[in-house]
C-alpha cells in the first residue's frame, strides 16, 4: 500500500493522471544505469497531490503540476 492510501484518502485508480510515455522510458533508462551502479531503482508511485488532492503518477514530486506558479525547487526538493 502506498503511504497516501494509508492516510485515509481513497485512491480511485481509474482517474489517475498518468506520466507521459517519454518520461516512463527515461526513468527505465535511468534505472538500467542505476542497476549497473548498484543503486536502488527509481519507483513510479501513485500519489495524491498535496495542493488539489488529485491522484497522479509520480517519481518523486508531491504535486501534480496544478500549482506550478507557486511551486519551486531548492536544493533539488520541491517547495510550495
Amino acid at each position: 500500500m502506498s503511504s497516501d492510501s494509508m492516510l485515509g484518502i481513497p485512491l480511485n485508480l481509474n482517474k489517475v493522471k498518468r506520466l507521459p510515455p517519454s518520461v516512463v522510458k527515461d526513468i527505465e533508462l535511468k534505472n538500467q544505469a542505476r542497476r549497473l551502479a548498484n543503486l536502488t531503482p527509481i519507483k513510479i508511485r501513485v500519489r495524491v497531490c498535496i495542493a488539489c488532492a488529485q491522484s497522479f503518477e509520480s517519481a518523486g514530486n508531491r504535486t501534480c503540476g496544478c500549482s506550478n506558479r507557486s511551486a519551486g525547487y531548492i536544493a533539488g526538493r520541491e517547495i510550495i
